[in-house]
C-alpha cells in the first residue's frame, strides 16, 4: 500500500550530491599533496644548510689556510647522500678567507638546496 506522501532522494538529487563530494575530495587530496612536498622540501633544505654549516665548520676546525681553492665531496646525513661543493677565496684582508659552500642532492646536482658563506681569520 502506497501512502499519499512518500518522499525518496531522486537520482539527480544523489549524482548531484556525489559529484559535490568527489569535487570536494579531490581538492582536499590536491591539498594535502602540496602540503607532504613541501613538507619534504623544507626538511631537505634544513639538512642541507647543516651539511653546509658542518663543511665550513671542518675547515675552520683543520685551519686549512691557504690560497683560492675548490674542494668537493659526498657526505652522509639523515639517511641521504649529500654532495657538496666548497670555494675558498682570498679576501682584500691577507688575514681572512671566504669560505662558500653549495650544497645538492646525491640526485641532482643541478639544484643547490643551500649555500652558505663563512669567512675564516689566520690567527
Amino acid at each position: 500500500m502506497k501512502t499519499k506522501f512518500q518522499s525518496a532522494f531522486t537520482l539527480i538529487e544523489i549524482m548531484v550530491a556525489l559529484a559535490i563530494i568527489a569535487i570536494t575530495m579531490g581538492a582536499i587530496i590536491q591539498n594535502t599533496t602540496a602540503s607532504s612536498r613541501n613538507a619534504i622540501y623544507l626538511r631537505d633544505k634544513t639538512i642541507a644548510g647543516w651539511v653546509a654549516l658542518n663543511q665550513i665548520t671542518l675547515v675552520r676546525a683543520n685551519r686549512e689556510w691557504g690560497g683560492k681553492s675548490n674542494k668537493h665531496g659526498v657526505v652522509e646525513m639523515a639517511g641521504r647522500e649529500w654532495v657538496w661543493k666548497l670555494t675558498i677565496m682570498k679576501t682584500d684582508d691577507p688575514d681572512m678567507r671566504r669560505l662558500t659552500v653549495d650544497v645538492f642532492t646525491a640526485d641532482d646536482d643541478k639544484q643547490v638546496l643551500a649555500s652558505m658563506t663563512g669567512f675564516m681569520a689566520n690567527l
